[in-house]
Order: C-alpha cells, then structure tokens, then sequence
C-alpha cells in the first residue's frame, strides 16, 4: 500500500523539474530582451548650443539720465559679461525721436565711459535708431549675442518606471546633460576646443636625453614634499 504513494510522489517531482526546465530559458529572455543599448546614453539626450540674445534697456528722461549707483553697476555688469561670453559687436540701439535730447546725450556719456574702463574697443559697437511714438517711454537698448548650453527639459518626459521592455528609456541620461550644461562657463568649447600652447622645446629635449641616457626621466621632488603617514599621527 506504501510503494504507490512513494511512486506518486516521485512523479509529481518529475513533472516539476521539467516544467521548471522549460520555463527558465523562456525567463531569461524576458529578462535580456530589450537591453541592448543602440546608442551611447550621452547622445539620447544631448547638450545642444544655441544662439541668445542678451538686452539691456536704459531709460532716460528729456532733461537728462537719473541712474542710481546700482544701475550704473548693472551696467557695468552687462559690458563686463558682453567682454566674458560675448559674440561679435555690442549693439546701442537710440530712439529716433530723441537724440538730441539731453537723456540720450547723458547716456551715450556713460557708455563711453564705462565702455573704457571695460576694455571695450569703439569699433566693437555698431549704432542704430528706432522709431518710438513722442510722448512715450523709449530707451537706450544695449544688447549682444552669445551662446547658450541647452539640455532638455527633463520634466516634461515620460515615466520612467514605466518600462515594460526592460530596456533603456529615451529619458535615460536626461538630468547628468542637464547638470553638464549647468556647468559649462564657456559653451564655444563644446563647437571648437582652445587652442594648444607651443610646447616647450628645451623641456622636451631634457626628458628625451634622460630617456637615452636610462636615467629617470621625472623632475626631482623638493624636499619636504614627501609626507608618511606614520609622520602625520595617522
């Protein structure tokens, strides 16, 4: 009566280990089906330079330019950002209607002068007029180009929990670009990189005749470079 239980048993045993065979290889295909990235992560969401147009306005009165100490450091600041980051001339923008005026005379004085102490070149400036209705508020517009480091705008993407093929989502990467582009100072290095120093020749022929001579070719290490840590107390 005992030996069909036992027989029973070692059946149900049997039909477990092949289900279990069977299924393992349709498992780790789920698992790799969707993870090859076709791609580098970098490029799914790439920091992009674009163009940016930078304005200052300067609002003077018909008898003359009220500007506080801190507008005047605003300007300065702006000249100072345009020698920094700036792209091709600075531009000064006068209302039609009021160039004589003793405003836009005041203010043509202060530009020059800060201008000079900024280091600004006079044919860096390019001029120019607009129509304004008399009557109504016209400033002195400043303005100059320059370029701008743009990530996506990561906010606006999909869930990223929502990935059903097990794969990489287009999001993936999307806030290490837009901290990246947060960082860079000077986005033209990402167009053309600086250029390279003239290396120093004589430098390079002392390392080069050491290498010749199987002597160490590393500059000597003054003295009192050299810590231990059993000297520290560590």
């Amino acid at each position: 009566m005992k030996q069909p239980r036992q027989f029973a048993r070692t059946r149900r045993f049997s039909v477990s280990a092949l289900t279990l065979m069977v299924a393992a290889p349709l498992l780790l295909a789920g698992c790799l089906q969707g993870s090859n990235i076709h791609q580098p992560t970098h490029r799914l969401n790439p920091v992009k330079v674009a163009e940016s147009v930078e304005r200052l306005e300067l609002y003077a009165r018909p008898n003359g330019l009220e500007l506080s100490a801190r507008d005047e450091f605003a300007v300065q600041t702006f000249l100072r950002s345009y020698t920094a980051e700036g792209s091709g001339p600075i531009y000064i923008n006068r209302p039609a209607n009021a160039l004589t005026g003793q405003g836009v005379i005041q203010t043509d004085a202060l530009l020059t002068r800060l201008m000079a102490a900024s280091a600004i070149r006079p044919d860096a400036v390019q001029s120019g007029e607009y129509y304004s209705r008399p009557g109504d508020p016209a400033p002195v517009v400043l303005s100059y180009r320059t370029l701008k480091a743009i990530s996506q705008d990561c906010s606006r993407l999909g869930d990223l929990s929502q990935t059903y093929g097990n794969g990489v989502t287009p999001e993936f990467g999307c806030f290490a670009s837009a901290n990246l582009a947060a960082m860079i100072s000077d986005p033209r290095q990402l167009i053309e990189p600086y250029a390279s120093d003239t290396p120093n020749a004589q430098r390079r022929q002392v390392v080069y005749d050491r290498y010749i001579q199987g002597s160490s070719t590393a500059s000597e290490r003054p003295e009192g470079q050299s810590v231990s840590s059993q000297e520290a107390g560590g």
